[in-house]
């Protein structure tokens, strides 16, 4: 009897085991995320206007920004894209008019609403980069945007405002706005009949060599699918076991800007959870059986 359960023990380990890498197999050769296809067949589910009389956002997942542009901050200091990009830090980046009484502030606010529930940390783990396309802002103006949503902002995010959430407008006679703008695809249109600029409501995830990694759209962000698209841009630098679980597990969906589970993932990553339980199991099982043999006289 002793036999019997010695041998089985043992070869049901070893089907427990194969089992296991069966599945760590699967998952390491399954299809990966790619972030450029999912925008690619955003190009066919967005509505978007080839007419350059109508406001649109047409993505460039992958582009590079020009981050030599020279812009003015909020202190009226001429300063450069880049150096707001660090290593392993990406960049949350709005386009913005701060004269705008529309949809810009409802931006800014869903924004600052969605930093603060997050977990990940503005000036440890991502900046945040606002920026006027509209080429009459003044710096004053940027300085007085910025004022007004440090007031807002709960207590532990104020100091962190100020130092980590750039507001920032083009120089005189510069095209800088109009460039960057371009470079993300975000088409704003000016209307004389009512004074303002036309354009949708959107906020870009960057990762920290100056490369569009998301584009998320609307004025309402749910913060986990930001702080996932902050820790796939930043390379996993600000990521943790529970992120990367939910990272293997989600996919960018581009006709919601959210992050959606991936039936093949999570039922990969539960079965290895059942098989790599059963190896314990019937493992302590098989110690438990040899130990008890060995001390039976």
């Amino acid at each position: 009897m002793n036999r019997y359960i010695r041998l089985s023990g043992r070869h049901l380990l070893w089907g427990a085991s194969a089992l296991a890498a069966i599945f760590v197999a699967a998952g390491l050769f399954a299809p990966q995320r790619i972030e450029a296809n999912a925008f690619d067949s955003m190009q066919s589910s967005v509505q978007q206007s080839r007419d350059m009389k109508t406001a649109s956002i047409t993505p460039h997942p992958g582009a590079h920004l020009p981050l030599d542009m020279r812009f003015l901050n909020s202190h009226g200091k001429t300063v450069r894209l880049k150096d707001y990009f660090r290593q392993g830090r990406p960049v949350i980046l709005d386009l913005i008019n701060f004269q705008c009484w529309g949809v810009c502030g409802f931006v800014q606010a869903g924004l600052l609403h969605t930093i603060s529930k997050m977990s990940s940390r503005l000036g440890h783990d991502y900046e945040v980069i606002t920026v006027s396309f509209n080429p009459s802002d003044t710096a004053s103006m940027a300085a007085d945007k910025k004022a007004g949503y440090i007031a807002e902002a709960p207590k532990k995010l104020k100091a962190l405002i100020q130092k980590h959430w750039h507001f920032l407008v083009e120089p005189k006679h510069s095209t800088a706005s109009a460039r960057l703008a371009s470079a993300i695809g975000f088409h704003y249109v000016w209307e004389p009949a009512i004074h303002m600029y036309d354009h949708e409501a959107a906020i870009y995830v960057i990762t920290p060599s100056g490369k569009i990694a998301n584009y998320f759209f609307g004025i309402h962000y749910v913060p986990a699918d930001l702080k996932l698209a902050l820790v796939h841009a930043g390379d996993n630098r600000i990521t943790n076991i529970f992120d990367e679980i939910a990272l293997l597990c989600t996919q960018f969906n581009p006709n919601t800007g959210k992050y959606t589970p991936i039936a093949y993932r999570v039922m990969f990553l539960a079965g290895v959870a059942v098989v790599l339980s059963l190896a314990f199991f019937l493992g302590s099982m098989f110690w438990w059986e040899r130990k008890h043999r060995r001390e039976t006289p």
